[in-house]
């Protein structure tokens, strides 16, 4: 039996995550696709259901791509991966220390307390990235003024939990 490239696997994880994502919007009343206001904004599921479709789409194009591989290796466990390794699980950590933290302070603080979690989680992703703290600044500042012009201005979406 031939064994699974390591792309293919990436691959299949990719897609089992896209697919988990698209049944848990699929399922839930509020997220919807179409507009469900007199206004015509997109329901709220519109982007979960955009970015399930092309994380299984991009998960199905590396299984493909994975198994048209010739001999490769699988997964080593060189210094740079045991390195990417800290990094994403760190990303994770940091993942859940923003939804946690945005959890607690948004019944106080509403949309604001989202806007500086999104700037505090900015320069701690930056830093992760052994960038400058110049750079870690302006990215974070810059970042945010988009969220909050794309979604509070544009869109009219407040991120209150």
């Amino acid at each position: 039996m031939k064994k699974l490239k390591a792309d293919a696997i990436a691959g299949l994880l990719c897609m089992a995550f896209g697919l988990f994502f698209l049944i848990m919007t699929a399922t839930n009343p509020q997220l919807s696709f179409i507009a469900t206001t007199s206004d015509g904004v997109p329901g709220g599921g519109f982007f979960p259901y955009i970015l399930s479709v092309l994380i299984i789409i991009m998960g199905a194009a590396l299984v493909v791509r994975g198994v048209r591989q010739g001999e490769k290796h699988y997964v080593e466990w060189t210094p740079e991966n045991r390195k990417n390794l800290k990094v994403m699980l760190l990303t994770v950590a940091g993942i859940i220390v923003f939804l946690a933290a945005w959890k607690i302070t948004a019944p106080y603080f509403g949309n604001t307390a989202f806007m500086v979690c999104v700037f505090l989680f900015e320069i701690y992703l930056n830093k992760l990235f052994e960038r400058t703290w110049k750079f870690a600044l302006i990215y974070a500042v810059v970042f945010t003024a988009f969220i909050y012009l794309v979604f509070n201005m544009g869109f009219s979406i407040l991120f209150n939990a």
